[in-house]
């Protein structure tokens, strides 16, 4: 008797294991993205994501962080595809062999947030923050948008007799006003507001936090302000379901150009128009 119950669990088991699943099974279906907290805090994500899951099944862990973060946490294998906002560091990451491919899938522009208009082009504007001794905050995060604002403050060295420092919190002005948080984007925002500085984000997330904030958005005509998005692909065992989510993604074009706040269009599909 003993031995015919042995032999029956022995039988009914695999079927209990193929009926309920192992959570092997289940993790093969999740994937976890490490992106930039702007493609986060603009909401984007939240409208993609959802409609990738519901196409493939495949559900996405994310971790919004900076790009430069990001590409540590793909370094340790910590996570398994990246979106990152950072052209010169994808680039060199690729060459690194950390990444196997990055493909522009979006983009906008960057813009200055603040509680007045500033004057002049984006060189003089940020020059006069300096020389009237105005607050700013940096995110100062070595993220994407960190990384921009430090070449914007190269751009303004060029033309303007001002003292420029490089140090841990990046290349910056030497004045009272500037202020590192070590935070991510919709952090700069909130603490810009609250103490009615100007600081440099994304448009999209700028456009999405527009009805939260008193401060205004102030855009100029600089190739320098472009700011594509691309994913990345690691080579490692998750390799054919993040290639899903890159066909995805190059393939979200009317989501993309849809996506309004206010009734404004947050992002652009594809490349860049002038070609960035």
């Amino acid at each position: 008797m003993k031995r015919s119950l042995f032999l029956l669990f022995v039988f009914i088991l695999p079927c209990l294991q193929g009926c309920l699943g192992t959570s092997d099974e289940v993790s093969d279906q999740t994937i976890r993205l490490a992106t930039t907290t702007s493609m986060r805090d603009s909401g984007l994500l939240a409208e993609l994501l959802p409609a990738f899951t519901a196409e493939t099944g495949i559900e996405v862990d994310v971790i919004a962080v900076g790009s430069g973060a990001a590409m540590n946490l793909a370094k340790t294998n910590d996570v398994d595809v990246l979106i990152t906002h950072s052209p010169a560091s994808e680039i060199q990451f690729i060459e690194d062999g950390y990444a196997i491919n990055r493909t522009t899938f979006a983009w906008n522009r960057f813009v200055l947030i603040g509680p007045d208009p500033l004057p002049g082009n984006l060189t003089e504007a940020m020059s006069f923050l300096v020389r009237e001794n105005k607050c700013f905050i940096s995110r100062g995060d070595s993220s994407g948008t960190h990384i921009k604002e430090q070449d914007v403050w190269r751009k303004v060295a060029e033309t303007n007799n001002l003292s420029f420092i490089d140090n841990e919190l990046g290349y910056h002005p030497d004045w009272e006003g500037y202020q590192s948080i070590g935070q991510g984007m919709g952090a700069a925002i909130t603490i810009a507001n609250e103490l009615e500085c100007w600081t440099l984000s994304d448009k999209g997330t700028a456009l999405f936090r527009s009805d939260t904030i008193e401060l205004g958005i102030q855009e100029f005509e600089s190739l320098t302000l472009v700011n594509p998005y691309s994913v990345l692909l690691l080579d490692n065992e998750k390799l054919s379901e993040t290639t899903l989510l890159h066909e995805f993604l190059l393939n979200s074009i009317d989501l993309i150009d849809n996506y309004k706040v206010s009734n404004q269009t947050l992002f652009q599909s594809g490349l860049p128009i002038d070609g960035e």
